[in-house]
């Protein structure tokens, strides 16, 4: 079987991203451990559970993956949500206000991208599977990413509605997967950290 050029250039490209997420997710756990300590810790002491959820996401093509996340929200949030009728928002921790907003909630996804699950850059990860899924594209594999380029971008879809904000997004995914290069990867990281920064 014959590989055409543009299939080459593809696969050495999808091995190079590879490479680039398993050491940066390794460098990643290692550098932080001490901050991810910290939060574990100041977890333990907000609420009473476990420090590690996860949750049930789906990719752009539909693959269904578990996504570690530090717990932001009550370990009994259904029962008091049904029972006290209380909404989902109060049923975050102080922690998990902190975490949220600053998006330290996903630290622990550094595991799904050394799983292979996730990359350090890519598409964005969805509640529910979605009705059009991207389509399979040859030597790819299109996995979620930390961070997408939705948030290096202006059009964060934070105004929308549930139906509009997943359309932005998927337009938004498409953009990435059409122009996906090292240097588009590292400008989306660049403008993310940039911005994570500026909130700090």
């Amino acid at each position: 079987m014959t590989i055409s050029a543009a299939d080459e250039k593809t696969y050495i490209r999808s091995l190079s991203k590879r490479a680039f997420d398993i050491v940066v997710a390794t460098a990643g756990l290692l550098l932080l451990s001490p901050l991810i300590l910290v939060i574990s810790f100041w977890i333990t002491t907000d609420s009473s559970g476990p420090i590690l959820c996860r949750r049930k996401r789906y990719s752009s093509n539909n693959v269904k993956l578990g996504i570690f996340e530090f717990r932001t929200t009550l370990v009994d949030q259904r029962r008091k949500t049904s029972e006290h009728g209380l909404d989902e928002m109060q049923c975050i921790t102080g922690v998990g206000h902190v975490l949220r907003r600053s998006g330290m909630n996903k630290l622990p996804q550094l595991m799904n991208v050394l799983r292979g699950e996730m990359s350090i850059v890519g598409t964005h990860l969805f509640t529910t599977a979605l009705s059009n899924p991207f389509p399979s594209l040859d030597l790819y594999e299109i996995r979620p990413g930390l961070v997408t380029w939705t948030h290096a971008s202006e059009d964060q879809c934070e105004t929308a509605d549930a139906a509009e904000r997943i359309c932005r997004c998927i337009s938004c995914d498409r953009y990435y997967v059409e122009n996906s290069s090292f240097f588009f990867d590292m400008k989306i990281l660049f403008h993310t950290l940039l911005s994570k920064a500026t909130y700090l």
